[in-house]
C-alpha cells in the first residue's frame, strides 16, 4: 500500500508540474531580467531563453523578449501519463486493501 502511495504523490508532483510549464509556454512572453549582482538573492522568475522580437509588447530596448523554452505538445502527453499513473496507483492501492480486507475477513 504504501508503494502505491508513494506513486500516487509523485504522479500528483508531476502533473502539477507539467500544468506549471503548459502555462509557462501558453503565457504572454516575459520582459527580459537584469543580470543580479553577486549578492543578489536567487529568489524570482525563472531565466527564460531570450528572442528577438521587437514588437511584442514585452520586448526590452534591444528588442528581445524572455520566452520558455518548451513543446506545448510533448507536455500535454506528460500530462496524460501523469493522470494515467496516479489512476494506476489508485486502483493498486484498493486492490490491494481489498485483499487485506478478505485476508482478515478469512482469518476473522
Amino acid at each position: 500500500m504504501d508503494i502505491s502511495v508513494a506513486g500516487m504523490q509523485a504522479a500528483s508532483q508531476w502533473f502539477s508540474a507539467t500544468a506549471s510549464n503548459i502555462v509557462a509556454i501558453t503565457s504572454a512572453p516575459l520582459a527580459p531580467q537584469e543580470p543580479a549582482g553577486n549578492n543578489a538573492p536567487t529568489q524570482g522568475p525563472p531565466t527564460f531563453p531570450l528572442s528577438y522580437s521587437p514588437q511584442a509588447p514585452y520586448a526590452n530596448m534591444q528588442g528581445m523578449v524572455a520566452s520558455p523554452d518548451g513543446d506545448l505538445a510533448t507536455q500535454m502527453v506528460n500530462l496524460h501519463l501523469a493522470a494515467n499513473s496516479f489512476r494506476a496507483n489508485l486502483l493498486a492501492l484498493k486492490v490491494s486493501s481489498r485483499m487485506v480486507d478478505n485476508l482478515l475477513d478469512m482469518v476473522a
